[in-house]
């Protein structure tokens, strides 16, 4: 069996989902809006992940030049 936080971590997902399905089928929110939004979700998360990542590298190399 999954641990609590493992759950409440798919509990939430199922509940977003749900959310986005009433949102398309209840409020006639057209599938083409919610995928567009979902590219821009994805790219902005691409771009807070690459700048992490960016910071990261500069943190390490400045660490190691000391």
């Amino acid at each position: 069996m999954a641990n609590k936080s493992r759950r409440s971590f798919i509990t939430s997902v199922l509940a977003c989902v749900a959310f986005v399905a009433a949102a398309i089928f209840s409020w006639d929110l057209p599938v083409k809006d919610v995928l567009y939004y979902l590219v821009l979700l994805l790219l902005a998360l691409f771009v807070i992940i690459a700048a992490a990542l960016g910071f990261g590298a500069v943190l390490s190399w400045l660490r190691r030049r000391k």
